[in-house]
């Protein structure tokens, strides 16, 4: 197995006698060629394993489908004790450091094309990163700066209706 995987990793090291002495060649490439990490585990006699992604014309044709259940009672409570969990760990974690009022203050810093204060900008930032990845197309999430924000680079979820045709909102 090791040396075929040598073998078809390192195209210049196949001779007509490469079949002739395997434990050689392995053993060469293995000190010569491979990283570290790939040697270690190799050595120690690990299973390596290689995972094929799609190529992104081939996401755009499938129609993506969210299959969670997120919406169960159970799973919903559950998240909301989580979340309790980590703002009350986050708030003692942030507790700790001092309050650093120029990062808050618009005129402190000076960013070309924006006008404001650091963290709006980091928080803005932050918002474009995430919009192109889709996460403001699911329906409980909102951010904070909604215009400008750059189109989504994969195509959308398709969610559950969450609500019936009822709602008292409309």
């Amino acid at each position: 197995m090791e040396a075929k995987l040598l073998r078809t990793s390192f195209p210049a090291l196949q001779s007509p006698n490469a079949s002739k002495f395997p434990s050689q060649i392995s053993t060469l490439a293995l000190q010569t060629r491979k990283p570290a990490i790939l040697r270690s585990s190799l050595e120690k006699g690990r299973v390596l394993s290689l995972r094929v992604f799609a190529s992104s014309t081939e996401l755009a044709k499938k129609e993506r489908v969210d299959e969670s259940e997120n919406l169960k009672l159970e799973n919903i409570r559950q998240s909301l004790i989580r979340q309790e969990d980590s703002i009350i760990f986050c708030l003692l974690e942030r507790s700790q450091y001092c309050y650093n009022a120029d990062t808050y203050d618009p005129d402190a810093f000076a960013m070309e094309g924006f006008s404001g204060s650091l963290v709006e900008y980091l928080l803005k930032k932050t918002e474009m990163l995430h919009a192109q990845v889709g996460r403001y197309k699911s329906p409980d999430e909102h951010p904070f700066f909604p215009y400008d924000l750059p189109r989504p680079l994969l195509p959308p979820l398709q969610y559950v209706q969450v609500r019936g045709t009822r709602y008292c909102g409309q």
